[in-house]
């Protein structure tokens, strides 16, 4: 069995801080693997130390008032209009966050929060985790502990409880009324309640206003920090959950999951749990929260419920993967199959399963084979020879210029799956010796992917292939300012920090998040850092499991 993740609250305040400032939980979404931003968040530690925030700042400027002090990147999350937008965090606004979460006095407080909010029945699963080694791939121990903590859970309780209420929270991080902070760390309307104020709170507003041009509302996304003082609200909305239920006098037995804003509540009496579910919606109105009514249900099939729609719909329909081969016999066919799949489930986890599927299939496929060639000389009458030649296969069922198009398209309508469908059509394109056809490929799906709006993250991947041939032809494609760090303009200005005293950042190697050796070695056909695929990392992770599937958040 899978061992449980420990939280970020087992470690001490310094651990902690060291935990923010890695890489990996600076940015919360997948990027080409040279981007690396270790050295940039020590040396933006280093420099600024224990200065106090104020110190730091140009004489009548503040963050507030400008723009660009973040880069913002848009996800589309439905492949039409609904986008999710995330940030690169301006490093030194990061910093001051984390510093002040992570310093002794304030990590303490924190843990004895989180204890408070730790209330029997309500269960909260979305606490950072912390890897107990190099992570197979993108947040593969917070993907993990979802499916152990959640999904599995929810499994488990269909034995114990007939039913199970589902909601989530509409636009939750944007909803986010600052003024919580205080009510959260005073524990507000709580028998716990303090009527000091703590300065944490005001703090955490004040880096939330800089990092969002003066807007009083809403927690951005793309970090583990941000992801953490969303808990510190909504662990709160647990403490007060909890006080209401037993308020309203609720006697029968329930159970309640909480990831971030997702709730499943589980309950043998039927009536209760819509008390229940009305309390919760109380709860979350005092907080400026909605529930998503799209989304909220009473089941009595926990089982199938418990498990995201997408994720049964590629079980219960996906083709046959095993020893054997593929149910499709073309690979064309196969990615039609995830066009039409993504099309119901658009930008899902599953979609990058099924690409992950068929990329694997199609570099296995391609791997150089050894074959015996026997030749006979009819001349000289000699015994006939026999000698292994190397030899690879062409892909089939389709040409590659019409299997691309198709990956082409999953890109365009799933954004935050993008870099999946792009691997795959890097790996086929790369398979072709014309080299006027890989090139004529690339420069339309450059075309029909980046003269878009909100295609940043299309540019991002799209560089990945087209490194190393802008390179030699001294191009550059490219708008996107990171794109333009790595094509070589290293004066490109990635985050605006004209509010920051300029000694602060002189020394500072904005160059260094463009790792230069793994960027030399840049294929045209895109990898992703630590294990490839989702099931090796599985196999060697749980034991007695054939094949387990995962939502990628």
């Amino acid at each position: 069995m899978i061992n449980k993740a420990e939280k970020i609250l087992c470690l001490n305040h310094d651990e902690a801080m060291d935990f923010f400032l890695r890489s990996e939980q600076y940015h919360g979404f997948e990027l080409p693997e040279y981007f690396v931003f270790d050295e940039l968040l020590q040396s933006v530690k280093k420099t600024v130390g224990e200065t106090p925030y104020e110190e730091c700042l140009q004489d009548g400027v503040s963050p507030e008032q400008l723009s660009d002090v973040n880069l913002d990147i848009l996800l589309n999350k439905d492949g039409r209009y609904a986008v999710r937008p995330i940030i690169l965090a301006n490093p030194f606004l990061y910093y001051f966050l984390v510093r002040e979460i992570c310093n002794e006095q304030s990590w303490t407080i924190i843990k004895q929060l989180f204890e408070k909010f730790n209330v029997p029945r309500i269960t909260s699963c979305a606490l950072p985790v912390i890897p107990k080694e190099e992570e197979y791939f993108h947040k593969s121990a917070t993907i993990l502990n979802w499916w152990s903590s959640v999904e599995q859970r929810s499994i488990e309780l269909s034995l114990e409880y007939r039913y199970m209420f589902v909601t989530d929270i509409t636009n939750c991080y944007g909803s986010v009324n600052p003024q919580s902070f205080d009510w959260a760390f005073s524990l507000k309307g709580t028998e716990h309640e303090q009527k000091t104020e703590n300065p944490i709170a005001n703090n955490i507003k004040k880096y939330l206003r800089a990092f969002q041009q003066g807007r009083n509302i809403g927690i951005p996304q793309g970090s583990a920090i941000f992801d953490f003082i969303g808990e510190i609200i909504l662990g709160y909305s647990d403490l007060l959950l909890h006080e209401a239920i037993i308020k309203e006098g609720i006697k029968a037995s329930y159970e309640i999951i909480r990831y971030r804003d997702d709730y499943r509540i589980f309950c043998n009496d039927r009536d209760e749990l819509e008390n229940i579910s009305y309390i919760l919606q109380h709860v979350l109105e005092s907080l400026n929260f909605r529930m998503n009514s799209k989304k909220t249900k009473i089941s009595e099939s926990i089982v199938t419920d418990a498990i995201k729609s997408d994720k049964l719909a590629y079980i219960y329909n996906t083709p046959i993967l095993n020893k054997k081969g593929c149910d499709f016999d073309s690979f064309e066919k196969h990615l039609l199959y995830i066009l039409m799949f993504a099309r119901q489930y658009p930008d899902s986890g599953s979609i990058k399963t099924m690409l992950s599927d068929i990329d694997k299939r199609i570099k296995d496929w391609l791997e150089p084979y050894e074959e015996e060639v026997t030749s006979i000389s009819i001349l000289d009458g000699c015994e006939p020879k026999t000698k292994k030649v190397m030899k690879q296969r062409r892909l089939v069922g389709g040409s590659i210029r019409a299997m691309a198009a198709v990956c082409a398209q999953i890109a365009l309508e799933n954004v935050g799956c993008c870099h999946y469908a792009l691997r795959v059509l890097s790996r086929m394109v790369d398979s072709l010796k014309d080299e006027k056809e890989k090139s004529s490929i690339v420069n339309l799906v450059y075309s029909k992917l980046c003269n878009q709006p909100n295609s940043d993250y299309n540019q991002l991947w799209l560089q990945n292939i087209t490194y190393q041939k802008d390179k030699k032809d001294e191009t550059l494609l490219y708008t996107m300012r990171l794109c333009c760090m790595v094509a070589g303009n290293t004066d490109v200005q990635i985050w605006n920090n004209d509010w920051l005293k300029p000694e602060l950042q002189a020394d500072v190697p904005f160059d260094s998040m463009v790792d230069d050796e793994i960027l030399t070695n840049v294929t045209p056909v895109i990898s992703f850092r630590g294990k490839r695929l989702y099931n090796e990392s599985f196999q060697d992770n749980i034991d007695n499991s054939d094949f387990i599937f995962v939502d990628s958040y």
